[in-house]
């Protein structure tokens, strides 16, 4: 364990006992109403576009396809809050010259829930994306990874090398980089508070469900965190992930359980294998999240990589600038 428990039941206590602050005042303040959702029909932006399922060893995972099934496989796994849809552009842009599928991974959306902290370990997360190559039939893909979706394909990417094209990391590092930096950078462990807050029971559910998931539209849309060019990013839209988060079974339970479990996953925080397959960093400026001295940091690790910034994009980068994103993308896979 790369923090110690002490440390961390210290900051859970402590960021905890700040974030139930403003909840206290929210329920004093607004009673019920700060607990009521709108309930909610499937926008129309989720309809029309190839929706699937697939069964493999222990779950089934629901995807979204672009392209036809004889092209070369491009995979596209998805950070947190976030599902399928936060690939719609990309796979828009690739669908001629790729199968392009975004996933919804375990405890998202449309795909199974298992309910144990535990059934969310990167060794599982990690076997998904295996398994889920090998069910569609191919034994290689481009896999494209954004904040926590980048995370599980780092490590995929060590754990089967063999079976990685290409990768193309959004906004992320390797976990252990990541959480060596905000030991030793403050500016990052200011950043990264929501790590130990996340740690503590239903209370991270509470206010992600507050006063109808306002916490969505602090991500996607506040100044601080929010999607800078919001045309990107429009009303119907915020209303397919509130809809994403609240039918057919989902919840923040799931997601969040990434974060429960992540200080407890050893392999997270391993040696570090060095990758020696072509990667690319694409690092959004203003991320509120990570600084993006993270992406510099991820090419030590990397023997043919290379990492470019997109100036005043947010953390949320392919969706904020969606033709840069694309068009660094089709650079580096013309290359051979």
């Amino acid at each position: 364990m790369i923090v110690n428990r002490f440390t961390i039941v210290i900051y859970q206590i402590f960021f905890t006992a700040v974030v139930a602050i403003p909840i206290i005042l929210g329920i004093l303040t607004k009673g019920t109403r700060y607990f009521a959702q709108k309930k909610r029909e499937k926008p129309k932006c989720l309809e029309g576009w190839d929706s699937r399922f697939i069964q493999l060893k222990n779950i089934r995972l629901h995807y979204v396809q672009t392209g036809s099934d004889d092209k070369p496989l491009m995979l596209f796994v998805h950070g947190y809050p976030e599902f399928w849809y936060s690939w719609r552009f990309q796979l828009k842009e690739f669908q001629h010259d790729y199968r392009c599928v975004a996933i919804d991974q375990r405890g998202f959306n449309l795909s199974d829930k298992p309910p144990r902290i535990e059934d969310y370990n990167v060794r599982e997360l990690t076997n998904d994306v295996k398994n889920f190559i090998e069910a569609l039939g191919y034994k290689s893909a481009i896999i494209v990874g954004h904040d926590w979706g980048g995370a599980i394909a780092w490590l995929f990417a060590e754990y089967y090398p063999e079976m990685v094209e290409k990768l193309i990391f959004l906004n992320i590092t390797r976990p252990a980089t990541l959480v060596n930096h905000f030991r030793n950078s403050y500016e990052q462990f200011k950043k990264s508070w929501y790590f130990f807050f996340y740690q503590t029971p239903k209370l991270p559910e509470i206010l992600s469900n507050a006063e109808d998931m306002k916490l969505l539209e602090f991500f996607f849309r506040s100044k601080e965190m929010g999607i800078r060019n919001q045309e990107n990013f429009t009303d119907e839209d915020l209303e397919a992930w509130k809809y994403a988060y609240s039918n057919n079974g989902a919840s923040f339970e799931y997601p969040i359980n990434y974060y429960r479990n992540m200080f407890d996953s050893t392999s997270l925080y391993g040696e570090e294998d060095i990758l020696n397959m072509p990667v690319l960093v694409i690092w959004g400026t203003d991320d509120a999240a990570l600084g993006k001295e993270l992406a510099g940091l991820s090419l030590k690790k990397l023997t043919n990589g290379r990492a470019e910034y997109v100036p005043g994009a947010s953390h949320w980068v392919q969706q904020d600038a969606p033709e840069v994103v694309n068009k660094l993308m089709r650079e580096f896979l013309a290359q051979q």
